[in-house]
């Protein structure tokens, strides 16, 4: 009875895929049984027993029983002698009695041929375990036209290499026990095992238990004949293989390779029809390949698991350009899973790829695999879709990681120039990679290079749990490259990398859309935690010290990890759209709705919405920025539309105030109170003397400049220091930078300026700007005093309030002249009105301070 698993445990993906792959097992033995039984209940010679049948009444079983009953005792009392023996020689060797000494030797040999037809030995056939003499037709005969299980004795057989049909299953002792060797005439195009049809296929192929060695040594030293020839182990469009517990030593070629009959499949193509399907491949060594230990090719429904393979020879390839593998998962190559492997010494320990003609590997998932010392442990790549001007890939997608291991990857002299990685990610989309951890050997030298990498062209990347340690002597933990062919859409998070290479993670030139999240970089004497040319990473929950810089973005040093979000950013909302990627909504309820690019949204409510580009609308309720402008804002608002560019407003179901930036104009619906004590109006003049003018002095004019005031003089006010209001004082720039009318009024241009929407259209915007003046020098612009910071220029209290030099005649309520522009008691009617004497004449000082009203005179 098959019992399956009815709960699957989806929460560890290798046991899910144990448990999913032991019911496809169960179902497919019980459907390859019953189709086994059919075929040979319709083909059998017996196809029901006689007791199913019925005869006259009387089954025939029944009928035959009486007349073998009759003819035994005729048999066993023939004369009367010999009786004894007769019986006994019609007792099988399993107790039971046949009713003849014919039946009994019928049944035996009935047994005897359902056993040879079930399972054989090979040597029963003539092959020979001590490997004097060749045993490939002894092979031949025992597995004749298949459905046969041939079992092989302890020892060596020597072979020409072994073709075998379908329904065969070929064991032997065990690894190292029983042992399979090319004979030393075998041409070097021969495999050790391969299926028998490559023209028509071969199915239901199991091979377990024994060491298959290519005898490269043979005839003075072979090597691969090129093609997918002089394999240890090679099936072409073969499908429900299964290979177990073999050993694979020094192959010219690969030491198992799953494969089509040949490798030209072109990617628009069926291209995996002629490959092998349902393939598992477990508990299997091989070492001592030529290429690959073990690769795949148009082949898919493959599982490789529990195998190791280690130290390959690169003989298939020219001195210091071998690129001999570990496990490749080559060209055309579907759904492929890699379980619980071992690699070691290789160039690369596990390899996705494919050549630039051929299509990619796809759907390749590699579970607790572990590299040693392979020069790049893990490399994903599609030759000849790499670089700038190559074709996209179209097949390279759909890769995953799960919780592998990369422990010191070195240099191999096997393949000069090829640097040590832990990761390699080129030109593949959509790879994920979960718990994945790199060791390095803090004493070895990289060489400056750096050890995991996206590169390429590769995009939509998953990092998740990546562990990095020990890469003193490299340049960088991570490096998503730049340029032309870069990588992008990697998004790396929950990340520790600790005492390990100079740079922690490096981003290159172009790279805008990736992601550096939740992760700790711990160095010692480092250099960059993480470095970028520019400020597009989203950053988020990094921390790095050991460091000298922990963060460096667009030539910026950090003395911590910023913290970056951009892609329309929403916090502590109830609801809204922050609709384009560079805007923002904080604190808001309701509807809100920031549409256009730099534009923010804060403590707001009531739907309020805006439009444009640079638009601020804060502490509002239904409040709106409308039409194509710049740079508006909106401050606390209620039912107000904001439309003219360059300003900031306010005002409560209508506009109440507006600043405008371009003109410098403020407008004002209701008072203007100055909440100071300060009690006059002032404005700026220019002392005749260009020296400063002492406050308190009375000033009369001399020309468009000032002087003390004098006996007989017109006053026109004081030097203030309390003037609520001061004009004139040309702040910021030159007074003449721009033109004026003959009124004094400013001459204005209307100029085009063009522009990009929050929808992305080129624009052009229509300003009106003062017209500048021809003889305005730039250049002295960053040298411009204000007036205020200038001693020639003082500022006059011309109405109000302003305190005044007095001489001793001076008394409250009357009006005032001025000598040496110190006020004095004016007989008849002076300037002003003396409101109260603050600080009493002084002879010492020559003067005493009068708060005096000033106001024009008549």
């Amino acid at each position: 009875m098959v019992q399956l698993i009815k709960d699957y445990d989806t929460t560890r993906n290798a046991r899910y895929v144990s448990q999913l792959r032991d019911d496809m097992q169960n179902i497919e033995n019980v459907l390859n049984q019953i189709d086994y039984d059919m075929k040979k209940h319709y083909t059998g010679a017996s196809v029901h027993d006689a007791s199913q049948i019925n005869y006259q009444g009387f089954t025939v079983e029944n009928r035959l029983k009486n007349l073998f009953s009759r003819f035994t005792n005729l048999v066993t009392n023939h004369d009367g002698t010999d009786v004894k023996e007769v019986v006994d020689a019609r007792v099988t060797t399993d107790g039971e009695i046949a009713a003849t000494l014919k039946d009994r030797l019928d049944l035996e040999f009935n047994k005897m041929e359902r056993r040879f037809k079930r399972v054989v030995n090979v040597d029963d056939y003539g092959a020979d375990p001590t490997g004097k003499t060749d045993s490939t037709e002894a092979f031949k005969k025992a597995f004749g036209n298949g459905k046969v299980m041939v079992v092989m004795s302890a020892g060596m057989y020597v072979v020409k290499g072994l073709k075998i049909p379908s329904w065969v299953r070929l064991v032997g002792q065990g690894i190292g026990v029983t042992f399979l060797v090319l004979n030393d005439e075998t041409p070097a195009s021969e495999w050790v095992i391969t299926n028998s049809d490559y023209e028509k296929g071969n199915r239901n192929i199991h091979i377990e238990g024994f060491s298959a060695n290519w005898n490269p040594e043979r005839q003075g030293g072979v090597k691969a004949a090129g093609g997918q020839h002089s394999s240890c182990v090679a099936f072409a469009r073969t499908q429900f293989i299964w290979i177990k517990n073999i050993e694979c030593i020094n192959p010219g070629l690969h030491g198992i390779d799953i494969s089509a009959p040949t490798y030209d499949h072109l990617p628009d193509t069926d291209y995996t029809k002629d490959g092998c399907k349902y393939v598992w491949i477990d508990g299997c060594v091989t070492s001592g390949y030529g290429d690959d230990g073990i690769t795949t090719h148009y082949s898919e429904y493959v599982f490789i698991s529990n195998c190791h393979c280690t130290n390959p020879r690169g003989t298939a390839h020219a001195a210091g350009q071998a690129n001999s593998n570990g496990i490749e998962i080559d060209d055309g190559s579907k759904r492929v899973w890699l379980i619980n492997n071992y690699t070691e010494g290789n160039i690369r320990g596990v390899e996705v790829k494919a050549h630039a003609e051929w299509p990619a590997s796809q759907n390749v998932h590699i579970l607790g695999h572990v590299s040693y010392h392979d020069v790049r442990s893990y490399d994903l790549r599609h030759i000849g879709h790499h670089r700038a001007g190559d074709p996209q890939s179209t097949t390279a997608y759909d890769v995953t990681l799960t919780d592998c291991t990369a422990i010191e990857p070195i240099f191999n002299e096997l393949y000069e120039g090829v640097t040590p990685r832990v990761l390699a990610v080129s030109a593949y989309k959509n790879v994920q990679i979960v718990n994945f951890t790199g060791i390095g050997n803090p004493s070895y030298d990289y060489k400056g290079n750096p050890m995991a990498v996206f590169q390429f062209r590769s995009r939509n990347i998953t990092v998740n749990g990546i562990k990095m340690r020990g890469f003193k002597k490299a340049s960088h933990d991570i490096r998503v490259f730049g340029g032309s062919q870069k990588s992008d859409y990697v998004k790396i998070s929950n990340f520790d990398i600790l005492d390990s290479a100079p740079v922690g993670i490096g981003l290159g030139g172009g790279v805008y859309k990736s992601n550096v999240m939740n992760g700790t970089l711990i160095g010692k004497n480092g250099s960059v935690g993480i470095e970028s040319p520019n400020n597009q990473t989203t950053i988020v929950g990094v921390e790095a010290a050991g460091y000298k810089v922990p963060a460096k973005l667009a030539g910026r040093e950090y003395s911590t990890v910023p913290t970056r979000v951009k892609g329309g950013f929403m916090g502590g909302n109830t609801s809204g759209s922050a609709l384009h990627e560079a805007s923002a909504i904080l604190g808001g309820t309701g509807d809100n709705v920031a549409k256009g690019p730099a534009n923010v949204l804060l403590g707001i409510r009531g739907g309020s919405t805006t439009e444009g580009s640079r638009q601020a609308l804060i502490a509002v309720n239904n409040c709106h920025t409308k039409g194509e402008g710049n740079s508006r804002v909106g401050l606390a608002s209620n039912n107000v539309t904001f439309r003219k560019s360059y300003s900031v407003g306010g005002g409560y179901d209508a506009l109440r105030w507006l600043i405008e930036s371009i003109s410098g104009n403020a407008t004002f619906a209701g008072t203007v109170t100055g909440g100071s004590t300060f009690s006059d109006y002032g404005e700026y003049f220019e002392s005749e003397d260009g020296k400063a003018i002492p406050t308190g002095t009375l000033v009369t004019l001399q020309g468009d400049k000032i002087a003390p005031a004098q006996e007989g003089d017109a006053i026109i006010g004081a030097i203030s220091e309390t003037a609520a209001v001061a004009l004139g004082e040309s702040s910021f720039h030159w007074q003449g930078r721009y033109l004026r009318n003959e009124f004094g009024g400013l001459i204005y241009n209307e100029i085009h300026v063009p522009f990009t929407d929050e929808n992305g259209q080129k624009r052009i915007e229509v300003r009106k700007l003062p017209k500048e003046n021809p003889d305005y020098k730039p250049r002295l612009e960053d040298e411009y005093m204000s007036r205020a910071d200038r001693p020639e220029w003082n500022i006059v209290g011309l109405i109000g309030q302003v305190h005044v030099k007095i001489d001793a005649s001076v008394h409250a309520g009357c009006s005032l002249n001025a000598v040496n522009g110190v006020g004095t008691k004016a007989e008849n009617r002076g300037h002003g009105i003396v409101m109260s004497i603050t600080t009493p004449f002084n002879e010492k000082t020559g003067y005493g301070i009068a708060k005096v009203l000033v106001f024009p005179q008549n």
